[in-house]
């Protein structure tokens, strides 16, 4: 590829280093997103609800990826004016609709994964 195939690759092309989406891609294209996403979109949930539905993540990166969300207009943040404070998280409607997407994936990952395990047994065979 030269410079000028590169030129008429659209700005919004998140393969290009100076995409302005790029680094909503990297987030939304996250294993943790994806998975905080998907447990937020049957409602509410507090930080050790979803620290114990999402296995294997740890208190620190959840913690760092719900500030995100919430930076993006994903994902809301609600503190309760209670002694100790109740924090909980919710999609926001932005994060309903990527959930929606992230749907389809599941959807598709659960559709396909007999024929991705075929495949890897086929690869790993030879």
């Amino acid at each position: 590829m030269d410079v000028s195939d590169v030129e008429k690759r659209s700005p919004h092309d998140p393969a290009r280093a100076d995409c302005p989406g790029r680094d909503i891609f990297e987030t939304v294209t996250n294993r943790w997103t994806f998975l905080i996403l998907w447990c937020l979109r049957t409602g509410p949930l507090r930080f050790f609800e979803l620290r114990d539905t999402v296995e294997g993540i740890s208190e620190r990166v959840l913690s760092e990826n719900l500030k995100k969300l919430a930076r993006d207009g994903l994902v809301e943040r609600h503190v309760e004016p209670t002694r100790p404070p109740k924090v909980s998280y919710t999609l926001t409607p932005i994060g309903e609709e990527l959930t929606n997407v992230v749907q389809q994936l599941a959807n598709w990952i659960d559709q396909r994964t007999p024929d991705i395990e075929r495949a890897r047994l086929r690869h790993d065979a030879n």
